[in-house]
């Protein structure tokens, strides 16, 4: 018997190489007066910032750029946005980057209507919707351009914290896999792993539904067969691949949940300020090792979906068989140790295992795991 479940996508989503084109009518036909685009420095550098102003020039809409979106952003961060965006009466945000300037731009259009500063809605139902915002992602990692929800590091804590209500969400997605032709592989190769990391945790946490199942497994298998094609060989076929599998793991877990592996990226990627993508993928093998036994069933699924013949294995054998095959790609894309960040004190374990413990998608993980089991991860992991 099915359990009840519910399913809930807001944004609409336009994909394919070459939809870009189209951002000048989506905003002639939503109304938009003066949209502010939301991005950072080094996407200036790219060329890419570019393509979106000449989109947005075709249709004769008077426009604004702020490129103060900085990698794993804090809430004053967005504050100051969301006051540039009030100084100059913007009216609609057009994010263009990485997760970090997606969730900046939701929490900045947060502000612009619901007042107040970012840290102020963090984990409480918002009063009003959000300002509108189109998402153009360049990464194939993040999913940020279809969940309602922008990750913001807390400036107190220094924890990541959560702006979290569908009146949030971006009101249109722009994912054209050109945008990340340019990408340097070491980037395609951590958000990848990052992508893969949510459809795993949104096939196997507590909360998975029928539908995500069956995205969360799509996005595996593409992410699988594609990713070091996309990185290494910037194959047209496997970044388009890459690309979507990036979105359809981002509906994955918007509408189930990401678990333990999250609970550590977040926090310790918040402390240290080390980007969330490579922090996924250091982690993501030790962690769904770790939660096998939790439901061998999901993770033998995993594998399955990751092309592994699984074929007379029970469970768990064939489940630990794609723990191997995640740390045979992320070595083949020479994704970092944990020991490389100089940062890195092991010292801090105790604090950062006992924050993870108390994550909020901790207990959808299939074991929650304690403070003590967190610890042990983080020291394996350091020390591997």
């Amino acid at each position: 018997m099915i359990e009840n479940f519910g399913f809930f996508l807001p944004t609409e989503i336009q994909f394919g190489n070459g939809v870009l084109q189209t951002l000048g009518s989506e905003l002639k036909k939503r109304g938009a007066m003066r949209p502010l685009v939301v991005t950072d420095q080094s996407m200036k550098e790219t060329g890419l910032i570019d393509l979106v102003v000449n989109e947005i020039k075709k249709v004769n809409i008077p426009f604004d750029i702020f490129d103060g979106t900085v990698p794993n952003p804090r809430d004053y961060d967005c504050d100051r946005g969301a006051q540039f965006a009030k100084e100059k009466g913007s009216d609609f945000l057009i994010a263009i980057g990485g997760g970090s300037s997606m969730d900046t731009a939701k929490a900045m259009a947060t502000i612009m209507t619901n007042g107040k500063k970012t840290r102020d809605w963090f984990d409480v139902e918002l009063d009003v919707s959000s300002a509108p915002v189109i998402c153009i992602p360049t990464t194939c990692g993040t999913g940020s351009e279809v969940t309602y929800n922008a990750v913001i590091t807390d400036s107190e804590t220094r924890l990541k914290a959560n702006i979290f209500d569908p009146k949030c969400a971006p009101v249109l997605a722009l994912v054209d896999p050109k945008m990340i032709k340019s990408l340097p592989g070491f980037l395609i190769s951590s958000t990848g792993i990052d992508a893969l990391t949510h459809a795993i945790e949104a096939h196997v946490c507590k909360i998975a539904t029928p539908i995500t199942d069956a995205i969360s497994t799509y996005a595996i298998t593409l992410i699988s067969d594609n990713i070091v094609a996309a990185a290494n060989d910037r194959d047209e076929n496997a970044l388009c691949n890459v690309m979507l599998a990036s979105t359809m793991a981002g509906i994955a877990f918007g509408n189930a949940d990401t678990a333990a592996v999250h609970c550590i990226a977040e926090c310790l990627g918040g402390f240290y300020d080390i980007p969330h993508g490579v922090t996924n993928s250091i982690f993501l093998a030790d962690v769904s090792e770790f939660s096998i036994p939790g439901n061998p069933k999901k993770y033998a699924e995993v594998s399955k979906a990751m092309g592994i013949n699984t074929k007379g294995l029970d469970d768990t054998e064939a489940a630990l068989l794609g723990v191997d095959k995640i740390r045979e790609l992320c070595k083949e894309l020479n994704i970092p140790k944990l020991k490389s960040f100089e940062v890195i004190d092991p010292k801090d374990f105790p604090h950062l295992a006992e924050a993870s413990s108390q994550h909020c998608c901790n207990p959808n993980n299939p074991i929650e795991a304690t403070s003590a089991e967190y610890q042990t991860i983080f020291e394996k992991v350091y020390n591997s």
